[in-house]
C-alpha cells in the first residue's frame, strides 16, 4: 500500500512533526510512505523512516496574513505554480493508494489549489484529511460551509487525532449530521516513550520553553522576573534563534538553545512553563510533568487556549492567559502548581499513529 501525505507548516513545525510520526508508523507497518512538505525545511520534525520530498517552501508571518518564500520575499504566482507542478509530478510518479491532506480543507484555504491538485492527480486513491484535536473556526461568513462542501465532494474520511474524553471535534468544529460519518478517531499522536538518559539536566528545575516572536519574549521576560523572586530555584530557558540575546542574566537562570532531549528535561523538572501547542501537550502527557501553560493567542487564535483549559479542567495544570503573563503571575502559578497533586495523565493514550495505520488499512480493505 502506498500512502502520500501533503503538509505545509507555516509558523511552527508541529504540523510536520505530527504527520512525520504517522508516516513513519505506516513505514514501520510495511507500507510505502511519502511526505510532501511545503513548509521551511525542519530536520528535527521530519520523518525518520518515511520518504520526505520538499516542495518549494513557504512560511507565514506571525499574523498568518502574508506568505513568504525561501528568499524572504512575498510568495507570488511563480512560487505557487512551482509548488503545484512539484505536487502534481510527485503524485503522477508515486501513484498513491491513499492521499492524505493535513489540516485542509479545515484550514490552509489559501493553498486550496495545490491540495486539490494533489487530490485530482491521485485518481482512484482513498482521500483522507488529517486533523489535530482542536481546530480554528473561520471568522468570515461562508468559510465553514465552503470547507464542508469540499469534504463532501472529495473526501472518504477524516482522521481526528484527539480523544473526546479530553476534547472532542464538536468542541471546536461541529460538523453537520451528514458529514459526521467521515470522522475516524485515532487518539493522540505522540511517542509514548523516550530516552531519559543519565543526564541530570532539568532535575528540580523550572524549564521554560516557547516559540519565537513576541509571545516567547514575554514568557522569557516573565520567567526572568519570577526567578528574582525564587532565587533558590534553577530556571532553564530553552530559546530559539529569536531570543539568543538573553544570555544568562541571573545566577539561577540558564539560557540555552532548544534541545532534542526536551522530553527528558520535562520528565525531570519541577515545573514546565510552556505554550500549549499539540505536540507540547503530548510531551507533557508522555513525561507526566507538572505544567503551567501560557497559550499562544495571537491574531484571535483560540486553539492553544482551548487545549490549555481542557488540560486544566481535567488535570489541574496551570494556565496564564497571554494578557496576564508577568513575573508575579508566574510566581503565583508555580507555587500553586507545586502545592497540588501531580497530574496523572495515564488515561490518555498516545498511540494514535499506530491506530491511524490500522484504521486506514481497514478502510482500504473495505473498498476491496
Amino acid at each position: 500500500m502506498r500512502i502520500a501525505f501533503l503538509v505545509t507548516h507555516l509558523l511552527g513545525t508541529g504540523h510536520l512533526a505530527r504527520i512525520a510520526q504517522i508516516a513513519d508508523a505506516f513505514a514501520i507497518a510495511g507500507h510505502e510512505a511519502l511526505v510532501l512538505s511545503g513548509g521551511m525545511p525542519a530536520p528535527l520534525a521530519a520523518p525518520k523512516i518515511a520518504r520526505l520530498q520538499q516542495i518549494p517552501a513557504i512560511r507565514s508571518d506571525a499574523s498568518f496574513t502574508t506568505l513568504i518564500n525561501k528568499t524572504g520575499d512575498v510568495a507570488g504566482e511563480a512560487t505557487f505554480a512551482a509548488r503545484i507542478s512539484t505536487i502534481r509530478q510527485a503524485m503522477q510518479d508515486y501513484k498513491p493508494d491513499i492521499f492524505v491532506t493535513e489540516l485542509f480543507p479545515f484550514g490552509r484555504r489559501k493553498l486550496a489549489d495545490e491540495f486539490e491538485a494533489g487530490i485530482k492527480d491521485s485518481p482512484g486513491a482513498l482521500i483522507l484529511c488529517s486533523i489535530r484535536d482542536i481546530l480554528q473556526l473561520p471568522r468570515k461568513t461562508g468559510r465553514k460551509e465552503e470547507a464542508e462542501e469540499r469534504l463532501a465532494r472529495f473526501y472518504d474520511g477524516i482522521l481526528f487525532h484527539g480523544d473526546p474524553a479530553l476534547t472532542g471535534l464538536d468542541a471546536s468544529w461541529p460538523l453537520p449530521e451528514g458529514l459526521r460519518f467521515l470522522v475516524r478517531e485515532t487518539g493522540y499522536i505522540g511517542a509514548p516513550s523516550f530516552n531519559a538518559g543519565l543526564n541530570k539536566d532539568g532535575r528540580g528545575e523550572i524549564v521554560v520553553a516557547a516559540g519565537g516572536g513576541a509571545v516567547g519574549a514575554t514568557m522569557f521576560a516573565a520567567a526572568i522576573e519570577a526567578a528574582k523572586t525564587l532565587p533558590d530555584v534553577k530556571w532553564r530557558l530553552l530559546v530559539g534563534a529569536d531570543h539568543e540575546e538573553l544570555g544568562n542574566p541571573l545566577a539561577n537562570v540558564l539560557v540555552e538553545r532548544v534541545r532534542p532531549d526536551f522530553r527528558a528535561l520535562l520528565s525531570r523538572c519541577r515545573v514546565g512553563v510552556l505554550q500549549c501547542g499539540y505536540n507540547t501537550a503530548m510531551d507533557v502527557i508522555a513525561t507526566g510533568a507538572r505544567a503551567i501553560f501560557c497559550p499562544f493567542e495571537g491574531d484571535g487564535e483560540t486553539e492553544q487556549l482551548q487545549r490549555a483549559r481542557s488540560m486544566a479542567e481535567r488535570y489541574g495544570t496551570g494556565v496564564i492567559r497571554e494578557r496576564d503573563l508577568s513575573g508575579e503571575a508566574l510566581v503565583q502559578a508555580v507555587q500553586l502548581t507545586l502545592t497540588g497533586e501531580k497530574p496523572d495523565y495515564s488515561a490518555l493514550s498516545l498511540d494514535g499513529a499506530a491506530r491511524s495505520v490500522r484504521i486506514v488499512e481497514a478502510m482500504q480493505k473495505e473498498r476491496g
